[in-house]
Order: structure tokens, then sequence, then C-alpha cells
């Protein structure tokens, strides 16, 4: 599997693959991404403002077509992660898979390519957040050997149970390319 960076002309169709994600969760019984909470406009903003800071991939087939998605950056939702927890993390969002691509192994290609990525630029963890209510998305992250950190109580959004994975094969005085992080921070909650 290969992953590029996506770009303006990838929006629709990611916002296209949240809705139908989203509607595959809710005909399972979860009340995630219920469509009280964020629109479509919204979702294409933050999208928009995660292209432009080159921070959402994509996850492409033998044939080049995308068949997943995934988000890596330094920020978690503010009021999740302590500082100290962000400095040695990369922070997953938006990982998605459109139904026609699920069960071929895109997650598990997606959560390599973030290992690979946080140990090339000496990040020690990955860290993520995920829907209080959706344990079975709780039991998908724990099959990649994320641990339970702690769940957020009354915070405002009811995906603030967090997960967190060292990153395997880390070795601290490897020396990766000279990047560093982009800063994204969603400026518009």
């Amino acid at each position: 599997m290969k992953f590029r960076q996506a770009t303006m002309d990838d929006i629709d169709l990611l916002a296209d693959w949240r809705w139908e994600v989203s509607a595959w969760i809710h005909e399972k019984g979860s009340d995630q991404w219920d469509i009280t909470g964020l629109s479509r406009e919204e979702f294409e903003r933050r999208i928009t403002r995660s292209i432009k800071a080159g921070e959402t991939w994509l996850a492409l087939d033998d044939n080049d077509r995308p068949v997943g998605t995934i988000a890596i950056d330094v920020v978690g939702d503010e009021g999740l992660w302590a500082d100290e927890e962000l400095g040695e993390s990369y922070v997953i969002h938006r990982m998605m898979v459109p139904r026609a691509y699920s069960g071929r192994g895109v997650g598990v290609a997606m959560m390599k390519f973030a290992e690979d990525l946080a140990r090339s630029h000496g990040r020690r963890k990955l860290v993520l957040d995920a829907w209080n209510t959706n344990k079975e998305l709780h039991s998908y992250y724990e099959s990649f050997g994320f641990r339970r950190v702690r769940t957020v109580s009354n915070h405002w959004t009811p995906s603030a149970t967090l997960f967190e994975k060292l990153v395997p094969n880390f070795d601290p005085t490897a020396k990766g390319p000279d990047k560093t992080p982009i800063q994204f921070r969603d400026q518009g909650r």
C-alpha cells in the first residue's frame, strides 16, 4: 500500500467517506458522529485546514485508488491531553476506510504508516481519542496495541476516551529527516 498527502481535490471524497462511515456506524447501533454534531460544512472546513497543513494522508491501493484516510499531527482537542503527553506523540485523527475496502488490511497499513512517520520524526508514541460509547472501536484500537489511558469526564466532545501506543522499534538516538511537525490548531472551535 502506498500513501500520499491529500490535496484540495480530495475534500469531497473525504466528506463522502465520513458520511458513509457514519451511516454504517449508526446501522450498528452506535451514536458516534450523530447528525446533530458536526455539519458537512464544518467537517470540510477542518479537512481543508488539515490538508493545507500537510497532515491528511490517503492510503492507495495497487492501482493508485484511494482506499482510506488518516490525519496525523501534534495537537489533540483542547483539554484531552497534557502538553507533556503531546510533546512526544503524534496524534491520529479521522482514520476512515470506506466500506468497499473494509476487511482488506487498510487500517493495519495506515497504523503502520503512522508508526513509521512517528518513528522517523522522533515521536515516541501515537495517541488518539475515541468516541466514549463505541466499545467496538475501543477494541479495534486495542487490537493494534493501543492501551486505554483515561476518559476525560465532562468534556465538550463525546470522543474523550484516550488511547496511546508506544511506537515499536523507537530509537531515541536515531536521526530522522530534517522535518519539523506542523503545529495544526483548529482555531474555529
